[in-house]
This record gives C-alpha cells, structure tokens and sequence, in this order.
C-alpha cells in the first residue's frame, strides 16, 4: 500500500488536533473560559486545513446534537461535569463535541483514500 505524502500529512495533522484536544481537555478544564478558546483555536486552526462546507455542518451537528444528549444524561443523573456552567454541562463542551466529529468524518475520509490506493 503506497500512501501519498500529502495523504500521510492529512493523517497525521487530524491525529495532532485530536491529541491537542484531549491534552487541552485534561489539562485546562477547571478553567472554563480558557479551554472554550482553546478548543476555538483548534477548531479555527482545523478548519484553516480542512474549510469545505461539510466539515462545518459536520462541527455544527456535533456541537449541537453531542451537548444535548449529555445534558439528557446529567438529567437523569448518569453523570455529572466537575465545573459545569449552564444546564449541567462547561460551556466548552459544544466546542468539543463539533471538534471531535469533525475529526471523525475527516479521519474516515482520509483512511477512505488509503483504501482507495
């Protein structure tokens, strides 16, 4: 399987968004403000890459639709967040949530074009 160079940077720059996003996570999640701008930068620093129309709907429908089934869970007691700010969830978790599914989708497309070699 010979895979390109660019199709190699692709993967590898996702793979350092997703890992800057978990550190991110881990690292800053007491501090509220700071992780929200944090995740914005990733996400402006992916979409810098990757600025065609699915991947922001694809980063819309995941901020969107991930908060509301965690703030279904927190409801109904299946979890709780350590410094929550509205309706039970840290105001940076949307930013997480459009961030990771929009890393998925380009994840699968670039393993996709791996295949397709």
């Amino acid at each position: 399987m010979n895979i390109t160079k660019n199709i190699k940077k692709e993967l590898f720059l996702e793979i350092i968004l997703f890992c800057a996003g978990i550190v991110s996570i881990v690292l800053f999640f007491q501090n509220n403000f700071l992780l929200t701008v944090t995740l914005i930068i990733l996400w402006a620093i992916g979409i810098k890459f990757w600025h065609k129309k699915q991947d922001i709907i694809f980063f819309i429908t995941g901020a969107v639709i991930g908060p509301i089934g965690e703030i279904i869970c927190i409801y109904f007691g299946v979890w709780q967040y350590a410094n929550p700010t509205f309706l039970g969830i840290p105001i940076w978790l949307p930013f997480a949530w459009g961030l990771i599914t929009m890393l998925i989708k380009r994840v699968s497309e670039t393993f996709v074009k791996i295949e397709m070699r």
